[in-house]
């Protein structure tokens, strides 16, 4: 078998950093099959030489490495395409039978960084709500139209109350409505306790986007939120 120029050790050892640098997708791999490279380099090794992945137009990923046999070395490379997901479709909460809309926090979308769900059974809650650009938003499927009451299911630590909150129908719509409120303190961040903070009219069946959203943090955390529930009007 030839020799492959790119991974002699002649080559290897005459190769100009500049040279690296124009091809950052093939390495000459000094590792052993028993360890991990994000370990760090072995001895000899240049930084451009390090094992890595790199993310590639059209997530096509380039894999090669050079084998050492009797004093020949071959290379070998692979090319994985790899498909980016489709972008998850949002759970559609439906309304139930008596008219009601139940948004629990396991079922919002995540819009920011450190707002999440926290499922531990104390907890069952949106929380970490520590940035103002962070929102939760719910996708529902209204049959019974009309007016409801909007009930939150809020806690917040002693002493962290006060916080601008925003309860926003169909943001991204033409006519969205918002309902600000006011985060209350309640003794703790999991002792939540259910606020009627206004009203909203859905005139049209189908689905809709109800987003909560802090505009002011007061303190360290805006509030946790369990649910939201919106309730007909009789």
């Amino acid at each position: 078998m030839s020799r492959n120029p790119l991974f002699s050790s002649e080559a290897a050892g005459t190769r100009t950093q500049d040279q690296r640098i124009k091809s950052p997708m093939l390495y000459r791999l000094s590792y052993s099959l028993g360890n991990n490279p994000t370990d760090g380099p072995e001895s000899g090794n240049t930084p451009t030489e390090h094992v890595g992945m790199q993310r590639i137009l059209h997530w096509t990923l380039i894999a090669g490495f050079a084998l050492t046999w009797g004093g020949t070395v071959a290379w070998a490379q692979a090319t994985i395409e790899v498909e980016e997901p489709a972008a998850a479709r949002p759970v559609v909460v439906k309304q139930d039978d008596d008219g009601t809309i139940m948004l629990y926090g396991r079922e919002a979308t995540i819009r920011g960084t450190n707002l999440r769900w926290e499922p531990e059974e104390k907890k069952r809650t949106l929380g970490f709500w520590t940035k103002a650009e962070d929102a939760a938003e719910w996708t529902f499927a209204v049959r019974t139209v009309g007016t409801f009451d909007v009930e939150v299911l809020q806690g917040c630590g002693t002493g962290q109350g006060g916080s601008d909150m925003t309860v926003t129908l169909d943001p991204d719509g033409e006519g969205p409505t918002t309902i600000p409120f006011v985060v209350e303190d309640t003794g703790g961040f999991q002792e939540f306790r259910p606020r009627t903070i206004g009203r909203i009219t859905i005139a049209e069946a189908g689905e809709h986007v109800l987003r909560v959203k802090p505009e002011r943090i007061a303190k360290q955390a805006a509030c946790d939120i369990r649910q939201i529930r919106l309730v007909p009007v009789k």
